[in-house]
């Protein structure tokens, strides 16, 4: 259904450090500044024509920002610091949480609410003093506010309310993890509502009593993104939200919970704006999508015009003058109610097959007396992966891949993060870790076993990695290439897969060992020809099968480097099977290599770069028995939404699939 055209277009473009997380419209002097916060340790400030008027370089990957008065800015960043800038980008102020700040709000009680991995709500002052913290049972998702409330939303499910004063006044247990709450209405009719992991948007009164529960879609999994305006001129307001999943809808709600009308989007919603883009005195809905593109619907639902913003959209800001803030993953946008450039997508997926089709192609059934192993590249359960593992769940990212995964006997990764809330960011260019929690998405994958030998091991230091091996020894998630020692990140992993035994090493290239990637340690297994060579000769009598996970090479290199062949032909030379690599981001070639196979890199399986080579990896399935390798073959796939790995379409409707070995 279409309305009439609206004219829409691109204006200026931010190319970012990183990824942009928050962004927000700071008016000062009669003029606006649009404010962005980027994982690449920034706060931007730009003026209305698009040129940085200031940024700051913070302590840490920034994951919030807010409002504050007198014209004033507040974010939030991974080392768990507060920090106010007036407009002119002087810092003002600092407060440190101890940990990742995920939420802000600005202006309630003449203060500054936070929350984050502390598990607390804290009150700052405008000063930045320290007035009260309350204690909540999980890591903060959000943050709002209603007539002499603070209401904050744990990914435990919980919200609770808190008075001026820091006592709690109500708490409520919602079914599924709060992805994400907000306020509609004023003072006479406010409500809190809150978006679900299982797709449901539900209404608190103020006193925290259940409103209404309205399901948006059963195709539509993951915390559905929302606004309330008033977009059919009714003098109230209505709720936009837009969903998730591979069944996406947009959908337009009463102030009590009912559907007005839904409409299929293409992509899945990740931002929501209403504005009056052509100044007629209606409200337009903006949706942001995972494709890039940015659709404008009228009240009624009817589509009315579009620009793609090239990269997925994570946010959508109206400025003051009719025109709204774009934010596309690693670029800014400013949006036009006028005609001009439109843009294009950056990213073009190939064909992807919905489901696993049974039973497998021909060929790549296994036989009887075989053991099935699988390999994938890097896993990061950090970054922008983060936010979407707690909008859809641990599960989500690997419905694509899971029948492969779940019929292996032996499931193997490279862990490209940390799983720790403690430990201080070392001053790099990328940093990357995740919440312990997220760890449970290794389990529900259905790995078996983590290769912990790369450069982003000691991204939070010693108290980073340790608590990395105690999350995921408690999740029963064996680990390779790091330990507490030298002798235990070179010890082999062993299996026993019904009478097949197999030992896997993990290594990473020894240039990083005391880079400013990796302060010098002896507690990652690093690739030393020699002790490469040492190890897998030491566990050769012991194993059937011997396999070397091997991190190393150029980023985004299709072919292998000197150093990358040396180590992987050295592992070859001293008796093992085969050598899986990663690190590149992007897939490398094959080599028979002796009695052997190398695998140079298997590229990304759960990352966020938005790059066409680096959106495709492999997977390594490897048939063995106790004379060894039967027979490999690689499945490639596409990382769907920078979420979900989906494999490819050989042209028939059938997974593409080849095989390397013999």
């Amino acid at each position: 259904m279409e309305g009439d055209s609206l004219p829409m277009s691109l204006g200026w473009r931010l190319d970012a450090n990183g990824h942009l997380t928050s962004g927000l419209i700071l008016e000062a002097d009669g003029r606006s500044l649009f404010v962005l916060a980027s994982l690449g340790r920034t706060v931007y400030a730009l003026t209305e024509e698009g040129q940085v008027a200031w940024r700051h370089r913070t302590s840490g990957p920034v994951y919030a920002l807010t409002l504050l008065a007198g014209a004033q800015v507040a974010a939030g960043d991974d080392a768990g610091n507060v920090t106010a800038f007036s407009a002119n980008g002087r810092q003002l102020w600092q407060y440190r949480l101890g940990s990742r700040v995920t939420a802000l709000r600005g202006n309630w009680q003449g203060g500054l609410l936070a929350g984050g991995w502390d598990q607390q709500l804290s009150l700052l002052g405008n000063s930045g003093e320290l007035r009260w913290q309350a204690g909540l049972n999980g890591p903060v998702s959000g943050i709002t506010t209603l007539p002499g409330l603070a209401l904050a939303a744990t990914l435990n499910g919980t919200v609770a309310a808190f008075d001026a004063t820091g006592t709690e006044v109500w708490r409520f247990r919602a079914s599924a993890p709060v992805t994400g709450i907000g306020t509609a209405g004023d003072a006479a009719d406010a409500a809190a509502l809150l978006a679900l992991q299982d797709g449901q948007l539900l209404a608190l009164s103020p006193d925290g009593e259940r409103l209404w529960q309205q399901s948006l879609g059963p195709g539509s999994p993951g915390g559905a993104v929302w606004q309330a305006a008033d977009l059919v001129g009714d003098a109230g307001y209505e709720i936009v939200a837009g969903t998730g999943g591979e069944e996406p809808i947009l959908a337009l709600l009463s102030a009590s919970g009912d559907i007005v009308w839904r409409r299929a989007l293409p992509s899945p919603a990740g931002a929501l704006a209403s504005m009056d883009l052509d100044g007629d005195g209606s409200r337009e809905v903006l949706v942001g999508l995972a494709s890039g593109e940015v659709q404008a619907y009228d009240g009624q639902g009817r589509l009315r015009g579009s620009v793609h913003a090239g990269l997925q959209v994570w946010g959508l800001h109206e400025a003051g003058d009719g025109t709204a803030l774009i934010r596309a993953d690693v670029a800014a946008w400013r949006l036009e109610g006028k005609d001009g450039s439109t843009g294009r997508p950056w990213l073009r997926p190939p064909a992807l097959v919905r489901s696993m089709p049974e039973p497998l192609p021909a060929g790549t059934e296994r036989k009887e007396g075989e053991a099935i192993l699988v390999f994938v590249g890097d896993v990061s359960p950090g970054r922008t992966m983060e936010l979407q593992l707690a909008r859809y769940g641990p599960a989500y990212p690997w419905e694509g891949l899971a029948p492969l995964l779940q019929e292996a006997d032996l499931a193997v990764a490279n862990l490209e993060s940390v799983l720790t809330t403690r430990g201080d960011p070392l001053d790099k260019g990328y940093l990357i870790r995740a919440h312990p929690g997220t760890a449970q998405t290794l389990v529900e994958a259905g790995f078996d076993l983590v290769n912990l030998a790369n450069n982003h091991a000691l991204d939070y230091g010693q108290a980073g990695m340790d608590q990395t091996l105690t999350t995921l020894e408690a999740l029963g998630v064996t680990t390779v290439g790091a330990g507490s020692s030298q002798e235990m990140a070179r010890r082999p992993a062993t299996s026993d897969l019904s009478g097949l035994r197999v030992a896997v090493l993990g290594y990473a290239a020894a240039r990083w060992n005391g880079s400013e990637d990796v302060p010098a340690t002896d507690r990652v297994a690093w690739a030393n020809p020699r002790a490469v060579q040492a190890d897998v000769q030491a566990v050769r009598d012991r194993a059937d099968l011997v396999i070397v996970q091997l991190h190393a090479g150029t980023e985004y290199a299709t072919t292998p480097s000197p150093d990358q062949v040396r180590f992987a032909r050295a592992a070859i030379d001293a008796g093992a099977d085969l050598v899986v690599g990663h690190h590149p981001h992007v897939t490398q070639t094959v080599e028979r290599y002796k009695n052997g196979l190398i695998v140079y890199s298997l590229g990304d399986a759960l990352f966020d770069i938005p790059r066409q080579a680096t959106t495709r990896g492999h997977l390594l399935r490897v048939h063995a028995t106790r004379d060894g390798l039967v027979q490999a073959e690689l499945w490639p796939f596409w990382i769907t939404d920078s979420i979900q790995p989906r494999l490819l379409d050989d042209g028939s409707g059938q997974a593409l699939s080849r095989i390397i070995y013999p």
